[in-house]
């Protein structure tokens, strides 16, 4: 009995060493991790909200159990009914993880703006990407919780036969990166305005858009599980993942530092890093287009095409963003502006502000203009790799189409630019403001002409009329389906030259920002950062003599 008790007690020794041990743990990690992701975590988990959706998962999915099991009936050890199974659990954990996580997170950077505590939070040694990845990091626990509650019905189901454990990972898997950037998006909406009425309509946009990714998300998933079932095996599979994932990661990266910027400070620069990671997107889409008509669509005109129509929807949205910014530049950013000659020749086009940011956008899509005309180049004159040798009126196709949509970027653009110098002699812009100009603009110049062209009768026998000519997407879809129709010498008189004079009338403001130049740090800054520096890496001491001894040394030899 003695030993027994020995036993008994070492036993409960250890377990209060472990459980300090742990303790300790949890209390250092509490103390380094995101003041923010703490205070979150805090609140979301101890809302209503979270209590309710959690416990509605758990009955949702104990009753899709014995419904489930009880509609198969005694056949459950000898039909394939997993894949039914799993549907019905994956449309129980979407719902929180494609509505309620992202929504609040939206709520949860709303109402810090609402409420005026942001300010409070502003003032404190958190810089702005804190923020925002403390905010992101309390949906992803939450994820986590709802995921832990159904992955255990999911896993059952590879046991009812029908569906196979990669398939059910894979699911799994895009669910969380679909929701984790439904999350991101949610939080940059948030901070698009401080004003509630102007919640209240992003709030009901946001809903709607979650409920339609919701819809589409779970056929997609209905279609993998119930019909498509995916081959791990082939390699192209894998190719295209790669590629989805490299375009996920940029754009989840410059979602976030959109972000960040809305919310830092007036007097930061908020452009730089947006518009690096722009750069590389471009380097990764013309990097993975090149490689699909190189490789599996082996020159394709088709692939240009695509090329083309996806590279100037990113530029008008980057640019309808962009345009929004702020013209004034701080004493801070000043202090950090280009001096070299190519430094101002390179990098000015990085710094903030509308004029630099809508002539970066037309600079995208220039490029996008050209690499198409290279290719262009290689499809008509060579085709010893194996490409498909390209018509004339293929490559004629191709260089029009290419010069509409750079026409129409530059007009939308900077019509756009225009209207907002006007307005901000009344009153502030914003991004918001921007995004909803340029939605105006393409819904007047699209919807217009469609529903006169539909009201007149001697227009509605024809496909296409001049009416049309700023209407860009039925435009440039005519201009594909017809390869080359008689409109087009009008067309490519009147939009570049219309394009071009917008141009011009914008090289007042281009040219202004610029013109900016670098402006020396005043002395009591530089003191102040040379201190900052000092408390980071404080100056070592140097031996200067062999008599002379390091406190580092001495230690060490004592």
């Amino acid at each position: 009995m003695q030993a027994i008790a020995q036993k008994i007690e070492i036993t409960d020794a250890t377990v209060n060493r472990g459980l300090s041990a742990v303790d300790r743990l949890m209390t250092w990690a509490g103390d380094h991790l995101n003041p923010i992701l703490v205070k979150e975590t805090r609140q979301a988990l101890k809302s209503r909200q979270f209590v309710v959706t959690f416990a509605l998962l758990l009955i949702c999915g104990w009753a899709w159990s014995l419904i489930g099991l009880a509609m198969i009936g005694p056949d459950v050890y000898y039909s394939a009914d997993g894949a039914g199974m799993f549907f019905g659990y994956y449309l129980i954990l979407a719902f929180p993880l494609f509505v309620i996580v992202p929504f609040s997170a939206f709520r949860s950077i709303a109402g810090e703006q609402e409420d005026r505590t942001y300010e409070l939070m502003s003032i404190t040694t958190l810089g702005s990407r804190q923020i925002v990845r403390g905010k992101l990091g309390s949906a992803v626990l939450q994820m986590i919780v709802y995921l832990s509650a159904i992955s255990p019905c999911l896993a059952f189901t590879y046991m009812l036969r029908g569906i196979d454990f990669p398939t059910i990972l894979f699911c799994i898997g895009y669910t969380v990166l679909v929701s984790l950037a439904l999350s991101q998006i949610a939080l940059l909406i948030g901070t698009l305005t401080s004003e509630r009425h102007w919640q209240v309509m992003l709030s009901v946009l946001l809903i709607v858009g979650l409920l339609i990714v919701l819809w589409i998300v779970c056929a997609i998933t209905a279609s993998i599980v119930g019909y498509d079932q995916i081959s791990f095996s082939d390699i192209e599979l894998w190719q295209v993942l790669a590629a989805m994932l490299t375009a996920y990661a940029s754009t989840f990266l410059l979602v976030f530092y959109a972000s960040a910027a809305l919310i830092t400070f007036p007097t930061e620069n908020r452009s730089t890093r947006i518009r690096i990671t722009m750069v590389a997107q471009l380097a990764l889409f013309v990097g993975w287009m090149s490689w699909v008509w190189i490789g599996p669509a082996r020159g394709e005109e088709e692939v240009v095409t695509v090329f083309l129509f996806l590279g100037v929807i990113y530029w008008y949205v980057a640019g309808t963003f962009l345009i929004g910014e702020s013209p004034e530049l701080s004493p801070r950013v000043k202090r950090d502006l280009p001096q070299s000659f190519f430094g101002r020749v390179f990098l000015t086009w990085l710094n903030p502000g509308p004029g630099t940011g809508y002539l970066f956008a037309v600079c995208g899509m220039t490029c996008i203009a050209a690499l198409a005309a290279v290719a262009v180049l290689i499809g008509e004159r060579f085709d010893s790799a194996g490409l498909r040798r390209w018509s004339s009126s293929d490559v004629e196709e191709i260089l029009v189409f290419s010069a509409l949509s750079l026409a129409y970027l530059i007009l939308y653009l900077g019509v756009g630019l225009l209207l907002l110098r006007v307005l901000r002699r009344f009153s502030s812009v914003g991004i918001l403001l921007s995004l909803i100009l340029q939605g105006l603009l393409l819904t007047f110049g699209t919807i217009v002409p469609s529903v006169v062209h539909a009201m007149t009768p001697g227009l509605r026998s024809s496909s296409y009329s001049y009416l049309h000519v700023f209407n860009a997407p039925w435009t440039l879809i005519y201009i594909v389906d017809r390869s080359l129709p008689p409109e087009t010498p009008v067309l490519l008189l009147v939009l570049p030259a219309m394009a071009l004079l917008v141009l011009v009338l914008n090289l007042g403001v281009i040219s202004r920002e610029v013109s900016q130049v670098r402006i020396a740090r005043p002395k009591r800054v530089a003191e102040e950062d040379a201190e900052v520096q000092a408390q980071k890496a404080p100056p070592q001491p140097r031996q200067i003599s062999p008599w002379d001894s390091l406190p580092e040394a001495s230690s060490q030899d004592s």
